[in-house]
This record gives structure tokens, sequence and C-alpha cells, in this order.
């Protein structure tokens, strides 16, 4: 009799039918989709349900359809090519079919384990109990077969032996014949029969024993299916979920397998669109695929501009995907803050306005164009400031040069030599009081100088002739004039000395005007 071979994985194909796993279980030996059984497994293979593919497809064409999200059946494929990318291709090959996202390796992982753990609990198996039919037993009935052949013959004998003697038939032959059956049967029965009651005994305790060894080596592999997809989840955990946590510890990007796939679909897409000689309609449908790759990137967190399509593979294969944790965003503020610290420092050397970049060496060639920076702007309009102030002070004393030289000159020719030169030692005193109180002799005076006032009263009371007249009312005007200009105390006194006045006069103006003593 022919053995049927199972060897149809019967979620697999129904995952290429587009039914996602989400739908698929397992109950009481059946496959079940949407919570109802749709195909009892012939054997389970590490922990996956098998059958045979024409069982497969005469259920599947039973099976109602649903409202439920389908996936378009992935073509045949390389077996290097990953879920997400099988699942991208189907997609862009069939528009039209609502996506949902491929199942993680460590889910299908586990969903093998819950299968397994969802079989029927292993029970061991009592052997029937002992017993014994002799007649039932071959090497009996082959005994008893000879044991009557044997009575027989030994009938016969006792039968012509007393046929010799004269007996002929009689009762005592009848007795001695059935004294040997008895004879013969009593030996099968207390020698023969215990023998095979033994003999069957033993073949019992070696068939259970048997038996017992075979249940044992069935659970162990049922423990050794479990305890390999455990060791499966364990690598693929390390694989796809630690190794990107660590990777990310010590980039500051976190790329989940996921992300990495379509990646790498991306990168490959851009590759082949590249290639020389590609029709326009290849290119477009490779376009389709890359579309539906980059919205994936984007609804894992990850950022497909990168990947666009006006981005060439080169620039694209140079680009850290991933998403930034918040040690990569922490350690970005401490980058900015470092380059914006580096700017203010250029900036304070140069006063001028850079822009903060990684490339400090590239600040200083930035500084060259520039613009000045608020500090260097007010440093340059000071500066602008104090040139006009020292023309101007440069071209007023030029001017008060002259004018002193023709003062001086003026003087010698009304009043003598003798008054030029006193005049001059006293415009001298007056320039050195000016010296003093710009040099902080004045307490803190921001008005006219004693030299100013003094030429500005010259100015103001000579009369036709050059000179200040000496009445009274011009000395009290005088005193008046000087008094309102505020000049520090001692000053005003030596300006009106200068005009003509003399101590006692001041004093009398003082007290007239109730001037306080000192001031």
């Amino acid at each position: 009799m022919a053995t049927t071979k199972y060897d149809y994985g019967i979620r697999g194909a129904l995952n290429n039918k587009g039914v996602d796993n989400s739908r698929i279980g397992y109950s009481n030996g059946y496959v079940t989709v949407d919570g109802k059984n749709f195909l009892k497994a012939g054997s389970v293979n590490n922990g996956s349900a098998m059958t045979t593919q024409a069982s497969f497809n005469s259920a599947f064409k039973n099976l109602k359809p649903t409202n439920a999200p389908i996936t378009v059946p992935k073509q045949p494929s390389a077996a290097s090519t990953s879920p997400m990318v099988q699942a991208a291709a189907s997609v862009q090959k069939s528009p039209q079919a609502t996506y949902t996202p491929p199942t993680k390796p460590t889910e299908q992982t586990l969903q093998r384990m819950s299968d397994l753990i969802g079989q029927p609990a292993f029970q061991y198996k009592a052997p029937e109990a002992w017993s014994y039919d002799p007649q039932s037993d071959p090497s009996y009935t082959s005994s008893l077969a000879e044991a009557k052949r044997n009575i027989e013959r030994e009938q016969a004998d006792t039968n012509a032996r007393l046929r010799a003697n004269g007996q002929g038939k009689s009762s005592y032959s009848e007795l001695v014949a059935n004294q040997v059956a008895d004879d013969t049967m009593e030996s099968l029965a207390n020698t023969l029969v215990p023998q095979l009651m033994q003999q069957s005994y033993a073949r019992y305790q070696d068939s259970a024993n048997r038996d017992l060894q075979l249940q044992q080596l069935n659970y162990g592999v049922q423990r050794d299916q479990m305890s390999d997809l455990s060791n499966l989840y364990g690598l693929q955990n390390q694989e796809y979920f630690q190794n990107p946590i660590a990777e990310a510890q010590l980039t500051g990007n976190y790329l989940p397998a996921e992300g990495k796939q379509i990646v790498n679909e991306l990168l490959s897409l851009k590759q082949q669109a590249e290639t020389k000689g590609i029709s326009a309609d290849q290119r477009t449908a490779l376009s389709q695929q890359a579309d539906t790759l980059r919205a994936q990137l984007s609804a894992l967190g990850i950022d497909p501009s990168r990947y666009g399509s006006n981005v060439s593979y080169s620039a694209a294969s140079q680009t850290a995907p991933g998403i930034r944790t918040l040690q990569g965003q922490q350690l970005d503020l401490q980058n900015k803050q470092a380059n914006m610290d580096a700017a203010t420092t250029v900036s304070d050397a140069t006063g001028r306005l850079v822009t903060p970049q990684s490339d400090w060496n590239g600040l200083y060639r930035q500084a060259a164009n520039a613009p000045l920076t608020w500090n260097a702007t007010q440093d340059v309009i000071k500066n602008q400031q104090f040139d006009r102030q020292q023309t101007f002070n440069e071209g007023q004393q030029q001017w008060e040069n002259a004018y002193n030289q023709a003062q001086f000159a003026e003087d010698v020719r009304q009043f003598g030599l003798s008054y030029a030169i006193e005049q001059d030692n006293l415009a001298r005193q007056w320039a050195s009081l000016d010296y003093e109180m710009a040099t902080g002799g004045g307490n803190g005076y921001s008005g006219m100088t004693a030299s100013q006032a003094l030429s500005s009263a010259r100015q103001m009371f000579r009369n036709k002739d050059g000179k200040i007249p000496t009445n009274a009312a011009t000395k009290q005007k005088i005193y008046e004039y000087v008094g309102s200009l505020g000049l520090p105390t001692g000053q005003d006194d030596q300006v009106m000395l200068s005009l003509g006045l003399n101590p006692d006069e001041i004093a009398k103006f003082d007290k007239e005007y109730e001037v306080p003593m000192g001031n």
C-alpha cells in the first residue's frame, strides 16, 4: 500500500494566496481561517501543518472570500529575497490590492511555536493487559498437533504389542491407549504450556518496552522542535532587534530590520534605473516600486527624501539612514552648540558675523567676506567719530594758535611787549587749567573750559579799542556772566581776575548775590 506524502505547507500556501497570518490558526488538528476549519493537517513537521497540494487546492476553492485585507500573491523569487521586498514587489505589480505589511521573522517563529503548543498534548499510551491463549499460540498448536501424532503412533504400537500377546482389542488396550494420551497431554500442560507462557510474556515485555521507547523518542522530537524554535527566535531577536539597538547606541541612528531591507531594495532599484539602455517604461515601473518603498520608510519614521527620485545611487548609498535616538539628538545639539561657540569666537576675534559650520577652519575663510558684527560696527562708528573730533580739535587748535598770534601782535602794537607777554603767560595758565580739567581735575565738570569762558567774555565785553571797561557796571555784568557759566570753584574767580576784577570786588559781589563761601 502506497504511503501519502504530505509535503505542502498549509500556512505558507495560504500566505501565497493572500491570506495574512493574523487570519490563520490551528485547532484540534485543523488549520483554521477566520476561526473556521479550513483543512485537516495530514502531518505536522517542525511545527508546520502539512498536506498535499491537491488537498489544499480543493479546500481553497471552498474558502469563502471575506472583507479582510489581502495581499497580492508573491511571485517566485530567489530564496534570499526578504519578505518585505517580496511584499513590496507584489503590491507594485497589482496596485489595486490592499497592502498588508509582511510578518516579521520573529512573529512567524512565534506563530509556529504557538501552533506547536496548540497541538493536542502528548499522551503516553499504556500497553494492553497481558493475556495468554494457548490455542492462539502457533508454538502450542504445532506442539499439540505433534503430540497428537505421537499419541496415535504410541497407541498403535501399544495395540500391536497387545494383539501380538493375544489380548487384541479389549478394555485393557483402551485403558493403555488412554493412559498414553493422558500422559502426553499432561506433559504438554505441565511442561510446555508454562514455557510458552513465559516466552509470550517475555515477548509482551519486549514489545511494551519498544513501544515506550518509541513514544519517548516521539516526545523528545516534539520537545526538540520547541527547543529549536526557541533558539531560532533568540537568533532572530538578536539579529533583527538587539543588534540594531546596539548599533543605535554607538551611532545614534536606529534602523529597524524592516527599514534596512527597504533601504537595500531602494538602492537596488536605483542601480537598475541607472543602467544604460533601460527603457522609459522600465524606469517608470521601477519608480513606482520605489515610491511604494519610500512610503513604507516614511511610515517607519525614516526620512525618505534621502532616497528620492532626484537622488543618485552614489549619493543615496552614502547616506546613514535611521531614526535619530535621544542620545543622537543630544549629540547633535552638542555639536551645534560647539559650532555656534566656535563661530562666536571667530566673530569676536575678527569682528565679522560668520555663520556656524562644522568645518571650523573654514570660519576664517568665511570671515573674509562676512559683514561686520554689531560691536565691530559700533567700534567703526566710534573711530569715525574720534577721527572727526580729532580733525575738529586740530582745526580748532590751529585757529586758536592763529588767533593767539594775532592777539599777541595786536597787544604788542597797542599796549607794548610787556603787556602782550603778560597776557600770553595768562593764556598759558588757562591752557594748563583746561588740561587739568580734561584729565580729571575738574571734578566731573563738562561745561565750558576756563579758557573758553575767558575768550568768550573778552569777545563780549571789549570795546572798540579792544579793552575791557573798568567801570562798576561792566564789572558787575562780567561777574554775572562768569557766574552763570557754572565753572568749577576757583576757576570762576580766575576768569574774573583776568577780566579786571580784584578780590575785594569779587567778595563784594559774592555777598551781594549770597554766594556761599568757597564756591
